[in-house]
């Protein structure tokens, strides 16, 4: 059994210490425990401008484990992509770019560094927790305890944990900065909570972008794919904004109808997002489409109420887009066949550009999937 004062050993490492540990081939860089994706260069940029400015980094764990030559290796169990970051730093892999680096060393490689701010790099102390030898159930269970009141991250936490860039910032901003996010009954408290409202605008903005997408599945890859650069920003937050204040107008008692589950908001969102340009509409027509859109919820509450078997006399499209709603709604196929039956029914016709230039057009690949990029 591990004694209790096995575990109350800290010292200091600094970064030249890992610097020179690295070199000799005796730092082993291992995160058996950690789940953290990959870090971007923006947060490698970050952490070191945090060295720079002398401020705290959260302490690191750490093996040191001898052979029988007398040859030490020292193992990062937990912390590797705060060493791998600097050490990609030194090796002059990296550039510390993004708007929240210091701007006195923004857009700077190491060897550009002055050398007062070399030298306090090279100093910086790491806080290192020294664990003793043990299994690796042994420190499975550790790093269970250390854990167990915390919450697990969920995948949009994790996201704005891992992601800093153009994208990120336009799905909060747009998040911020309407009340319909927060007043539709879209989403519940907890959903603001873990950020599932952020998630789910995401999803909004990828199919406005590139057409409906199956579930999540690509979800983190084009947060990837637009970390540096998101060239559609300004279109995509004018179209939202449009859209919301359009819904705002058509539907003001939206969180008692059924256009306040996801599934059916889904839809609605992306129709009218598709038909931005033409936003706001006259008064009349606002007017129109507001009670096609109520009787069309109606009708679909109605049947969904029913066995299939009872569905015969409704529209075509109503049952089509009640199929689509009560069986796997989250796919690609479901999503596009609400899409067309809402469209069909209730909503004014797209003009005759070209599939591929309607923002939310369902298409097959606009782009190449980003994993393959």
């Amino acid at each position: 059994m591990l004694e209790a004062d096995n575990f109350l050993h800290t010292t200091h490492r600094t970064v030249s210490w890992f610097n020179k540990a690295f070199i000799a081939e005796d730092l082993e860089l291992s995160a058996p425990f950690q789940r953290n994706p990959v870090w971007t260069d923006t947060q490698k940029a970050y952490l070191i401008d945090t060295i720079l400015l002398g401020l705290p980094i959260p302490e690191l764990y750490m093996q040191d484990v001898g052979d029988e030559n007398g040859k030490e290796t020292h193992i990062v169990v937990d912390g590797q992509q705060r060493i791998r970051a600097v050490l990609d730093f030194l090796q002059g892999d990296l550039a510390l770019e993004g708007d929240e680096v210091t701007r006195q060393w923004r857009g700077l490689k190491f060897d550009e560094l002055g050398v007062d701010q070399k030298k306090t790099l090279f100093g910086y102390k790491f806080v290192v927790r020294i664990l003793p030898p043990m299994s690796e159930e042994e420190l499975r269970k550790i790093f269970a305890r250390l854990n167990r009141n915390v919450v697990a991250l969920n995948e949009q936490e994790l996201r704005n944990a891992t992601y800093w860039g153009p994208f990120i910032k336009s799905i909060q901003k747009m998040a911020d900065e309407h009340e319909l996010w927060a007043e539709s009954g879209v989403f519940s408290a907890n959903d603001h909570r873990r950020m599932l409202d952020h998630e789910f605008i995401s999803e909004l903005a990828i199919a406005y972008l590139h057409g409906a997408q199956n579930k999540k599945d690509k979800l983190s890859d084009y947060y990837l794919l637009y970390e540096n650069n998101f060239e559609d920003r300004e279109r995509l937050e004018t179209a939202f904004r449009k859209t919301a204040d359009e819904i705002d107008a058509l539907l003001p008692n939206l969180k008692t109808t059924r256009w306040r589950k996801k599934s059916d908001f889904y839809t609605l969102f992306l129709e009218v997002a598709a038909r931005s340009k033409y936003l706001p509409w006259a008064k009349d027509e606002r007017a129109k489409i507001a009670a096609g859109l109520l009787d069309f919820a109606s009708r679909v509450n109605r049947i969904v109420a029913l066995e299939e078997e009872e569905w015969r006399g409704e529209d075509e499209n109503i049952i089509n887009y009640a199929r689509s709603v009560v069986r796997a709604a989250s796919d690609k196929g479901s999503r596009a066949a609400r899409a067309k039956a809402l469209a069909a029914i209730v909503l004014p016709p797209l003009d005759d550009q070209p599939q591929a230039d309607l923002p939310n057009a369902v298409v097959e690949d606009v782009v190449a999937e980003p994993d393959q990029a």
